[in-house]
């Protein structure tokens, strides 16, 4: 992927006082020389933790160190909120919809999540248990990274507005359009690094970090339903379960 990182990292590095070397700064971050180098010839991709210790020391955002130009920045230019609109449907007593997004309309959702043509277009229906002042969207799961819920499972999630509020640990729907539609525990960084790190239950997947920017839509884990009896190992004998 194509990032603003080496050049930032050179640029940020020429405003630093007197005409600071690469051997100065690798030990100001405690990074070997020879990798600030390739970060800074772009021949290496940085590792996510050198990626915030240098954000760290040069206090910019991760995204901001990846995704702008830094030295095209105005003096005292900060980012501009993002006005984040959710497209819903209501029935013909104005309630909240829910919404399903079928397996073969997943590809299109990270496309077309704002668009209300597309959401009117999805299978609607009501379900009494789940409180009525909150918004709930139900997603089909595919894999095994988030084991012991099962690949086919329907996951009824809750429409999450602000990010930041989202606790360590919580399981969240993560929509992005680079990786689509995906199940994972959250740890949240948004609030002082703007990022997410995405964890997977099955712990043959490794964690990733996921930029702030990046992301479409979260939905919190509220419950989900799978068609076939669980088995032993699973240790719970109910079909539809909530959190």
């Amino acid at each position: 992927m194509s990032t603003f990182f080496s050049q930032n990292l050179r640029f940020l590095r020429s405003k630093m006082p007197e005409k600071t070397s690469q051997e100065k700064l690798a030990e100001l971050i405690n990074i070997k020389k020879p990798t600030l180098g390739s970060y800074e010839s772009g021949r290496a991709e940085p590792k996510y933790a050198d990626l915030i210790q240098i954000a760290d020391f040069f206090k910019v955002e991760v995204d901001e160190l990846l995704k702008e130009d830094l030295s095209k920045r105005l003096p005292g230019m900060g980012n501009k909120p993002k006005l984040r609109i959710l497209a819903t449907t209501v029935d013909s007593n104005n309630e909240e919809n829910i919404e399903m997004v079928p397996i073969k309309a997943l590809a299109g959702y990270t496309a077309s999540y704002d668009d209300i043509e597309f959401i009117q277009e999805l299978p609607t229906f009501q379900v009494p248990f789940l409180p009525s002042d909150k918004k709930y969207r139900v997603f089909p799961i595919k894999g095994d990274s988030m084991l012991p819920l099962q690949p086919g499972s329907l996951v009824f999630a809750e429409y999450v507005e602000d990010w930041t509020s989202i606790k360590d640990g919580t399981i969240c729907i993560v929509v992005t359009r680079e990786d689509g539609v995906v199940l994972k525990q959250v740890i949240n960084h948004l609030a002082e690094r703007k990022v997410l790190i995405l964890n997977s239950t099955n712990k043959t997947y490794d964690p990733y970090p996921i930029l702030g920017a990046e992301i479409q839509e979260i939905w919190k884990f509220a419950g989900y339903f799978h068609n076939e009896f669980p088995s032993k190992s699973e240790g719970n004998e109910s079909e539809v379960r909530r959190q």
